[in-house]
Parts: structure tokens; C-alpha cells; sequence
């Protein structure tokens, strides 16, 4: 039997919601705050959770700021998805944690909307074909 997927499956950035974005970075500063907790406030090991502390915040409300954004350019709608993944990968590590639920927030976006998926496409097909051009014929022996 297969279980059914998840209303709140992402399939694309676009999906993406301010809520989305603010559970994520809540979890994330748990679990680092959990680690800050056992690092202390001294040494190099504490400057760097600090700063991780820091990126991570910077990062969320980067990406909060683009989500409020009605129709984001091509510039604005990648650095979504590069937001989105690097908030998503600094999670990661903390998949094993109490409380971490795969299906909430977690998946992982490669394109903003269909759109951009099909874009991205063509563009590569483009690419190959031109490839292919480029190489010319067989060399006669």
C-alpha cells in the first residue's frame, strides 16, 4: 500500500509560502541554539555558531522579502530557489532531530514554477543540439 503524498508537497518555489520560510527558520535556530547551548560563549567553535546564527537569519529574511514580491523578475525568482536550498541544506544535518517531520517544509525546489522548469529545458536541449553541431562532421580516415 502507498501512502498518499502530502497537501503540503512543494514542487516548485513558487509554492513557497512566508509560513513555509518562518517554520524552517524556526527549526533551524532550535537546533542551532541547541548546539550554541553546548559550544558556550567563547572560542572560535562559538564565533563560528554566531555567525551561522547570523546567515541563517540573513538568508530567511532575504528570502521573506522576495516571497512578498507580486510578480519577481528572473534574478529575483532564482535567488528564491537558491534561498529556499541553502536554508533547506543547512537544515539537513538536523534531520535526525526530535520534532523533524520530512513532509512539512522540506522538500526540495530546483525551479521556481513550471514555466521556468520548461525554460530551463529548451535551454538545455539547445545546448546539446549546438554541442552536436559544433562537434562536425566525422573526421574521414
Amino acid at each position: 500500500m502507498t501512502s498518499p503524498e502530502s497537501e503540503s508537497t512543494l514542487a516548485y518555489a513558487a509554492d513557497l509560502t512566508r509560513e513555509d520560510v518562518t517554520a524552517l527558520e524556526m527549526f533551524l535556530n532550535t537546533q542551532l541554539g541547541r548546539v550554541y547551548e553546548v559550544v558556550g560563549e567563547t572560542g572560535e567553535t562559538s564565533f563560528a555558531m554566531q555567525s551561522l546564527l547570523i546567515l541563517v537569519s540573513d538568508s530567511g529574511g532575504f528570502l521573506q522579502a522576495l516571497l512578498r514580491l507580486e510578480q519577481p523578475d528572473s534574478w529575483q525568482r532564482a535567488a528564491i530557489v537558491r534561498e529556499w536550498q541553502r536554508l533547506r541544506s543547512t537544515a539537513h544535518p538536523f534531520n535526525h532531530c526530535e520534532g523533524f517531520n520530512h513532509d512539512r517544509w522540506w522538500k526540495q525546489v530546483r525551479h521556481y514554477d513550471a514555466a521556468d522548469e520548461r525554460a530551463e529545458e529548451e535551454r538545455i536541449i539547445r545546448l546539446a543540439d549546438e554541442a552536436v553541431l559544433d562537434e562536425g562532421p566525422a573526421p574521414a580516415e
